[in-house]
Protein backbone atom coordinates (compact mmCIF):
# COMPACT_ATOMS: atom_id res chain seq x y z
CA UNK A 1 0.00 0.00 0.00
CA UNK A 2 3.09 2.21 0.82
CA UNK A 3 4.99 1.38 -2.43
CA UNK A 4 1.50 2.63 -4.22
CA UNK A 5 1.49 5.48 -2.44
CA UNK A 6 5.06 6.28 -3.26
CA UNK A 7 4.63 6.01 -6.55
CA UNK A 8 1.64 7.99 -7.19
CA UNK A 9 3.24 10.94 -5.53
CA UNK A 10 6.18 10.18 -7.65
CA UNK A 11 3.88 10.87 -10.57
CA UNK A 12 2.47 13.66 -9.46
CA UNK A 13 5.72 15.67 -8.86
CA UNK A 14 6.52 13.56 -12.46
CA UNK A 15 4.20 15.86 -13.89
CA UNK A 16 4.01 18.96 -11.98
CA UNK A 17 7.39 18.87 -12.98
CA UNK A 18 6.81 18.35 -16.38
CA UNK A 19 3.79 21.05 -16.40
CA UNK A 20 5.95 23.72 -14.75
CA UNK A 21 8.39 23.10 -17.36
CA UNK A 22 6.02 22.84 -20.23
CA UNK A 23 4.88 26.54 -18.80
CA UNK A 24 8.70 27.91 -18.87
CA UNK A 25 9.06 26.40 -22.52
CA UNK A 26 6.11 28.06 -23.78
CA UNK A 27 7.28 31.53 -22.08
CA UNK A 28 10.97 31.14 -23.62
CA UNK A 29 9.00 29.62 -27.13
CA UNK A 30 7.18 33.15 -27.17
CA UNK A 31 9.34 35.76 -25.49
CA UNK A 32 9.15 38.35 -27.67
CA UNK A 33 5.35 38.38 -27.51
CA UNK A 34 5.05 38.74 -24.05
CA UNK A 35 7.75 41.20 -23.99
CA UNK A 36 5.69 43.59 -26.35
CA UNK A 37 2.83 43.08 -24.57
CA UNK A 38 3.97 43.53 -20.96
CA UNK A 39 4.04 47.25 -21.10
CA UNK A 40 0.44 47.27 -21.43
CA UNK A 41 0.39 44.85 -17.66
CA UNK A 42 2.99 46.99 -16.26
CA UNK A 43 1.06 50.11 -16.65
CA UNK A 44 -2.39 48.76 -15.77
CA UNK A 45 -0.76 47.77 -12.63
CA UNK A 46 0.73 51.01 -11.84
CA UNK A 47 -2.04 53.17 -13.02
CA UNK A 48 -5.46 50.80 -12.72
CA UNK A 49 -4.84 48.11 -10.13
CA UNK A 50 -2.69 49.73 -7.07
CA UNK A 51 -4.58 52.54 -6.80
CA UNK A 52 -8.06 50.88 -7.27
CA UNK A 53 -6.46 48.56 -4.42
CA UNK A 54 -4.58 51.76 -2.31
CA UNK A 55 -8.74 53.38 -2.67
CA UNK A 56 -9.70 50.34 -1.35
CA UNK A 57 -7.79 50.29 1.48
CA UNK A 58 -8.13 54.02 1.97
CA UNK A 59 -11.76 53.63 2.55
CA UNK A 60 -11.31 51.78 5.82
CA UNK A 61 -8.99 55.33 7.00
CA UNK A 62 -9.51 58.44 8.50
CA UNK A 63 -6.58 60.04 6.29
CA UNK A 64 -6.35 63.70 5.19
CA UNK A 65 -3.61 63.62 2.44
CA UNK A 66 -1.12 64.79 4.78
CA UNK A 67 -1.01 63.12 8.08
CA UNK A 68 -0.60 59.41 8.60
CA UNK A 69 -3.78 57.33 7.80
CA UNK A 70 -5.75 56.04 10.92
CA UNK A 71 -7.77 52.81 10.87
CA UNK A 72 -10.76 53.27 11.53
CA UNK A 73 -12.76 50.06 10.12
CA UNK A 74 -16.49 50.67 8.76
CA UNK A 75 -16.57 54.00 10.45
CA UNK A 76 -16.49 55.68 6.96
CA UNK A 77 -19.32 53.53 5.25
CA UNK A 78 -21.67 54.00 8.37
CA UNK A 79 -21.03 57.90 8.26
CA UNK A 80 -21.65 58.09 4.27
CA UNK A 81 -25.33 55.55 4.70
CA UNK A 82 -26.41 57.92 7.70
CA UNK A 83 -25.49 61.39 6.43
CA UNK A 84 -28.91 63.27 5.16
CA UNK A 85 -26.35 65.16 2.66
CA UNK A 86 -25.59 61.32 0.85
CA UNK A 87 -29.75 60.72 0.76
CA UNK A 88 -29.91 63.84 -1.11
CA UNK A 89 -27.24 63.55 -3.41
CA UNK A 90 -28.59 59.75 -3.94
CA UNK A 91 -31.95 61.21 -4.65
CA UNK A 92 -30.92 63.78 -6.59
CA UNK A 93 -28.62 61.40 -8.68
CA UNK A 94 -31.34 58.81 -9.57
CA UNK A 95 -34.02 61.84 -10.35
CA UNK A 96 -31.04 63.01 -12.86
CA UNK A 97 -30.40 59.27 -13.66
CA UNK A 98 -34.14 58.43 -14.50
CA UNK A 99 -35.55 62.04 -16.39
CA UNK A 100 -32.17 62.58 -18.62
CA UNK A 101 -32.60 58.12 -19.59
CA UNK A 102 -36.21 58.50 -20.86
CA UNK A 103 -35.54 61.28 -22.67
CA UNK A 104 -32.54 60.62 -24.22
CA UNK A 105 -33.15 56.77 -24.79
CA UNK A 106 -36.30 57.56 -26.13
CA UNK A 107 -35.74 60.83 -28.23
CA UNK A 108 -33.16 58.89 -29.64
CA UNK A 109 -35.17 55.72 -30.61
CA UNK A 110 -37.69 57.67 -32.19
CA UNK A 111 -35.49 60.05 -34.61
CA UNK A 112 -33.55 56.60 -35.37
CA UNK A 113 -36.16 55.22 -36.35
CA UNK A 114 -37.47 58.09 -38.55
CA UNK A 115 -33.92 58.60 -39.70
CA UNK A 116 -33.76 54.97 -40.58
CA UNK A 117 -37.57 54.94 -42.33
CA UNK A 118 -37.91 57.91 -44.18
CA UNK A 119 -34.93 59.54 -44.43
CA UNK A 120 -33.41 58.74 -47.98
CA UNK A 121 -30.77 61.61 -48.51
CA UNK A 122 -28.88 63.23 -46.05
CA UNK A 123 -28.20 60.39 -43.65
CA UNK A 124 -24.58 60.98 -42.79
CA UNK A 125 -25.23 64.80 -42.77
CA UNK A 126 -27.98 64.72 -40.22
CA UNK A 127 -25.84 61.89 -38.16
CA UNK A 128 -23.07 64.98 -38.24
CA UNK A 129 -25.25 67.33 -37.07
CA UNK A 130 -26.45 65.38 -34.12
CA UNK A 131 -22.99 64.27 -33.40
CA UNK A 132 -21.65 68.04 -32.74
CA UNK A 133 -22.35 68.61 -29.13
CA UNK A 134 -20.59 65.39 -28.21
CA UNK A 135 -17.87 67.14 -29.10
CA UNK A 136 -18.22 70.42 -26.87
CA UNK A 137 -16.99 70.26 -23.42
CA UNK A 138 -19.26 69.40 -20.77
CA UNK A 139 -18.05 72.57 -18.74
CA UNK A 140 -18.67 74.86 -21.89
CA UNK A 141 -22.37 73.57 -22.55
CA UNK A 142 -22.79 74.50 -18.54
CA UNK A 143 -21.84 78.15 -19.21
CA UNK A 144 -24.26 77.99 -22.16
CA UNK A 145 -27.16 76.93 -19.88
CA UNK A 146 -26.19 79.35 -17.31
CA UNK A 147 -26.40 82.32 -19.80
CA UNK A 148 -29.08 81.15 -21.20
CA UNK A 149 -31.07 80.57 -17.95
CA UNK A 150 -29.05 83.66 -16.55
CA UNK A 151 -32.12 86.11 -14.11
CA UNK A 152 -31.42 89.36 -15.82
CA UNK A 153 -29.87 88.78 -18.85
CA UNK A 154 -30.53 84.78 -19.99
CA UNK A 155 -32.43 84.34 -23.40
CA UNK A 156 -35.46 82.29 -21.34
CA UNK A 157 -36.32 85.36 -19.92
CA UNK A 158 -35.68 87.75 -22.63
CA UNK A 159 -38.11 85.36 -24.67
CA UNK A 160 -40.95 85.29 -21.81
CA UNK A 161 -40.71 88.74 -21.29
CA UNK A 162 -41.34 89.59 -25.10
CA UNK A 163 -44.22 86.77 -24.56
CA UNK A 164 -45.85 88.22 -21.59
CA UNK A 165 -45.21 92.33 -21.97
CA UNK A 166 -43.80 91.97 -18.81
CA UNK A 167 -40.48 92.07 -17.42
CA UNK A 168 -39.49 88.61 -16.47
CA UNK A 169 -36.43 87.75 -13.78
CA UNK A 170 -37.18 84.70 -12.36
CA UNK A 171 -34.04 82.89 -11.26
CA UNK A 172 -34.18 79.47 -13.01
CA UNK A 173 -30.88 78.35 -11.66
CA UNK A 174 -31.44 79.07 -8.10
CA UNK A 175 -34.88 77.17 -8.09
CA UNK A 176 -35.40 73.46 -6.20
CA UNK A 177 -37.90 72.70 -9.30
CA UNK A 178 -36.09 73.75 -11.87
CA UNK A 179 -32.43 72.93 -11.54
CA UNK A 180 -32.56 68.87 -12.29
CA UNK A 181 -34.93 69.35 -15.63
CA UNK A 182 -32.28 71.69 -17.10
CA UNK A 183 -29.52 69.55 -16.35
CA UNK A 184 -31.72 66.74 -17.92
CA UNK A 185 -31.83 68.85 -20.38
CA UNK A 186 -28.39 69.57 -20.95
CA UNK A 187 -27.25 65.79 -20.86
CA UNK A 188 -30.22 64.91 -23.02
CA UNK A 189 -29.22 67.62 -25.73
CA UNK A 190 -25.76 66.44 -25.55
CA UNK A 191 -25.72 62.81 -26.01
CA UNK A 192 -28.42 62.11 -28.44
CA UNK A 193 -26.50 62.07 -30.88
CA UNK A 194 -24.38 58.99 -29.75
CA UNK A 195 -27.68 57.13 -28.91
CA UNK A 196 -29.05 58.09 -32.14
CA UNK A 197 -26.30 56.84 -34.11
CA UNK A 198 -26.29 53.53 -32.04
CA UNK A 199 -30.03 52.62 -32.99
CA UNK A 200 -29.53 53.69 -36.26
CA UNK A 201 -26.91 50.93 -36.78
CA UNK A 202 -28.70 48.58 -34.72
CA UNK A 203 -31.93 49.23 -37.27
CA UNK A 204 -29.78 48.87 -40.33
CA UNK A 205 -28.85 45.53 -39.36
CA UNK A 206 -32.12 44.13 -39.10
CA UNK A 207 -32.71 42.04 -42.45
CA UNK A 208 -35.58 43.30 -44.57
CA UNK A 209 -36.62 39.77 -45.28
CA UNK A 210 -37.97 39.58 -42.07
CA UNK A 211 -40.10 42.70 -42.26
CA UNK A 212 -41.25 41.59 -45.46
CA UNK A 213 -42.51 37.70 -43.88
CA UNK A 214 -44.09 40.27 -41.42
CA UNK A 215 -46.40 42.19 -43.80
CA UNK A 216 -46.69 38.87 -45.75
CA UNK A 217 -48.11 37.28 -42.71
CA UNK A 218 -50.79 39.96 -42.18
CA UNK A 219 -48.95 41.91 -39.87
CA UNK A 220 -49.63 46.02 -39.46
CA UNK A 221 -47.11 48.51 -39.00
CA UNK A 222 -47.30 48.70 -35.14
CA UNK A 223 -47.60 44.55 -35.17
CA UNK A 224 -44.14 44.71 -37.78
CA UNK A 225 -42.82 47.28 -34.52
CA UNK A 226 -43.70 45.23 -31.75
CA UNK A 227 -43.02 42.09 -33.02
CA UNK A 228 -39.66 42.36 -35.36
CA UNK A 229 -38.40 45.81 -34.57
CA UNK A 230 -38.43 46.10 -30.78
CA UNK A 231 -37.64 42.33 -29.45
CA UNK A 232 -34.23 42.83 -32.07
CA UNK A 233 -33.26 46.14 -31.08
CA UNK A 234 -33.68 45.16 -26.80
CA UNK A 235 -30.06 44.35 -27.19
CA UNK A 236 -28.98 47.73 -28.31
CA UNK A 237 -31.18 49.60 -25.55
CA UNK A 238 -29.88 47.74 -22.97
CA UNK A 239 -26.69 48.82 -23.72
CA UNK A 240 -27.82 52.46 -24.20
CA UNK A 241 -29.12 52.49 -20.99
CA UNK A 242 -26.50 50.94 -19.13
CA UNK A 243 -24.08 53.45 -20.94
CA UNK A 244 -26.82 56.80 -19.71
CA UNK A 245 -27.00 54.57 -15.99
CA UNK A 246 -22.93 54.89 -16.34
CA UNK A 247 -22.71 58.62 -17.13
CA UNK A 248 -25.64 59.93 -14.85
CA UNK A 249 -23.85 58.46 -11.56
CA UNK A 250 -20.56 59.68 -12.54
CA UNK A 251 -22.17 63.24 -13.10
CA UNK A 252 -20.12 65.88 -12.24
CA UNK A 253 -19.03 68.80 -14.85
CA UNK A 254 -23.30 70.10 -15.23
CA UNK A 255 -24.43 70.57 -11.83
CA UNK A 256 -20.98 71.93 -10.65
CA UNK A 257 -20.64 74.27 -13.34
CA UNK A 258 -24.57 75.61 -12.94
CA UNK A 259 -24.22 76.22 -9.03
CA UNK A 260 -20.63 77.33 -8.87
CA UNK A 261 -19.66 74.23 -6.71
CA UNK A 262 -22.61 75.05 -4.03
CA UNK A 263 -24.93 71.93 -5.23
CA UNK A 264 -28.00 74.86 -5.89
CA UNK A 265 -30.32 76.25 -3.11
CA UNK A 266 -31.09 73.43 -0.66
CA UNK A 267 -28.32 71.10 -2.28
CA UNK A 268 -31.28 70.62 -5.03
CA UNK A 269 -28.24 70.07 -7.57
CA UNK A 270 -25.93 67.99 -5.38
CA UNK A 271 -25.10 64.63 -7.37
CA UNK A 272 -23.25 61.94 -5.38
CA UNK A 273 -20.07 63.19 -8.06
CA UNK A 274 -19.98 66.66 -6.80
CA UNK A 275 -20.06 65.20 -2.85
CA UNK A 276 -17.18 63.18 -3.74
CA UNK A 277 -15.53 66.02 -5.19
CA UNK A 278 -16.47 68.10 -2.41
CA UNK A 279 -15.78 65.45 0.30
CA UNK A 280 -11.94 65.10 -0.93
CA UNK A 281 -10.75 67.87 -2.37
CA UNK A 282 -12.71 70.97 -0.24
CA UNK A 283 -12.81 68.95 2.80
CA UNK A 284 -10.21 66.70 2.71
CA UNK A 285 -11.59 63.88 3.79
CA UNK A 286 -9.81 61.12 1.25
CA UNK A 287 -10.88 57.81 3.82
CA UNK A 288 -14.58 59.42 3.40
CA UNK A 289 -14.17 59.77 -0.36
CA UNK A 290 -12.90 56.67 -1.21
CA UNK A 291 -15.47 54.80 0.83
CA UNK A 292 -18.10 56.99 -0.92
CA UNK A 293 -16.52 55.96 -4.39
CA UNK A 294 -16.81 52.03 -3.75
CA UNK A 295 -20.74 53.16 -2.40
CA UNK A 296 -21.06 54.72 -5.84
CA UNK A 297 -19.68 51.77 -7.67
CA UNK A 298 -21.82 49.34 -6.16
CA UNK A 299 -25.03 51.54 -6.74
CA UNK A 300 -23.95 51.45 -10.35
CA UNK A 301 -23.85 47.69 -10.35
CA UNK A 302 -26.95 47.45 -8.00
CA UNK A 303 -28.79 49.59 -10.86
CA UNK A 304 -27.43 47.97 -13.87
CA UNK A 305 -28.41 44.63 -12.50
CA UNK A 306 -32.16 47.04 -12.23
CA UNK A 307 -32.11 47.61 -16.10
CA UNK A 308 -31.19 44.30 -17.22
CA UNK A 309 -33.86 42.68 -15.38
CA UNK A 310 -37.11 45.37 -16.75
CA UNK A 311 -35.44 44.88 -20.43
CA UNK A 312 -35.73 40.93 -19.72
CA UNK A 313 -31.78 40.87 -21.24
CA UNK A 314 -29.06 38.57 -19.90
CA UNK A 315 -26.00 40.06 -19.87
Amino acid sequence: MSGTTLLDQGRRAGSGSAGASGLGARISAHRTFYLMVSPFFVLFALFGLIPIVAAFWIGFTDWDGLNPARFVGLDNYVAIVTDPAFGKAVFNTVYIWVGSTLLTVGAAFVLAYLINEYVVFGRSFLRMVFLLPLLAAPAVIAIIMSVLFSTNAGLVNAFLSAVTGDRVTYEWLASTGWIKPIIIVMIAWRFLGFHMLLFVAGLQSIPRELYDAARVDGAGGWQVFARVTFPLMLPIIFFSATSSTVGAFQLFDEPYVLTNGTGGTDQAAEVLGTMLYRTAFTDFRFGMASALSWVMFALIAIFTIVNSRLLRVRV
